[in-house]
């Protein structure tokens, strides 16, 4: 049993090392080619068409959506899951004073190259954070599926001062038959029995699905009108230059070949699908007056 958990922790680990590794390339190809600032989904909303060329303003009514949501009032808020700062960028020229945690190095150098010593950074996973004093805000932007559910509640709780407010902004499965083709976040039900056992009363909650769908739309154009091109004449070249490596190496790596072509280019990663068995979320909950130890939340 104690060998299994250890080996399950090992590829959970791994996973995030990967997944670091996607919002690292995600965030370089939408600097780079449509000059967007940030990782999270767009906002879709008044008309504006699901295109790459739409996806920086999406992002922007995202941020002020969000914004919109968390009190002008709470002078110290945490940022977990900071990425490259933009929403602590936006956090702070509203004259809040912020905190950002986040462990992948390349992004906080980013936010630091944004923020400079207008926020303090801390390189880490928020599991292992320690915060100094409490907070009037503790976000999760699109972060609260990468962490332990219990374990960011706990942390949550207590970081925040009576009276301080949760918000969380993310998707979650909902509870129907079949596979999603989109993976990633938890399941909303086993959410809502989790935060139960935790001081936290809900205010604010606020399905946005339709609104943020729109993004797969514009993720899927873009993996079958650009990259899928490029990797089909890579793999012909490939072929026609080193037909025996070629052979070999696709004899040996046909599964997760297969396996990458139908996820990216099967055109299953859709809005529709999104819709279907994603439900996203914003949520804000305010911190309970009483008391919080951790056999509260056993």
């Amino acid at each position: 049993m104690l060998q299994l958990f250890r080996r399950n922790s090992k590829k959970l680990q791994a996973r995030r090392e990967w997944q670091h590794v996607g919002l690292v390339a995600g965030y370089l190809a939408g600097r780079h080619f449509v000059g967007t600032k940030d990782l999270h989904y767009g906002y879709w909303d008044n008309g504006l068409a699901p295109t790459i060329s739409n996806l920086a303003r999406a992002q922007e009514d995202y941020c002020d959506f969000l914004l919109q949501h968390i009190p002008a009032s709470g002078k110290r808020i945490l940022d977990v899951g900071s990425g490259a700062g933009s929403v602590a960028d936006k956090l702070i020229a509203r004259g809040h004073e912020v905190d950002c945690v986040s462990p992948c190095t390349f992004l906080n150098g980013q936010a630091r190259k944004l923020l400079g010593d207008r926020a303090c950074l801390f390189d880490c996973r928020y599991e292992e954070f320690r915060a100094s004093g409490l907070y009037d805000v503790v976000l999760f932007c699109e972060s609260f599926q990468y962490i332990e559910m219990a374990t960011a509640l706990e942390n949550a709780a207590r970081q925040l001062r009576s009276g301080g407010k949760l918000v969380i902004c993310d998707f979650f499965r909902k509870e129907i038959d079949g596979r999603s083709p989109i993976s990633g976040g938890y399941r909303l039900r086993g959410f809502w029995d989790t935060i139960s056992r935790f001081p936290f009363r809900i205010i604010r909650d606020l399905d946005i699905t339709s609104k943020t769908a729109p993004t797969f739309t514009v993720i899927n154009d873009a993996f079958n009108e650009v990259l899928r091109p490029v990797w089909s004449e890579a793999m012909s070249t490939f072929s026609r230059t080193h037909p025996v490596w070629a052979t070999c190496a696709m004899w040996w790596f046909r599964s997760r070949i297969s396996k990458f072509e139908s996820k990216y280019f099967g055109r299953v990663r859709t809005a529709e699908m999104f819709e279907k068995f994603k439900t996203y979320r914003l949520m804000v909950f305010e911190r309970s007056l009483r008391e919080f130890t951790s056999a509260d939340s056993q």
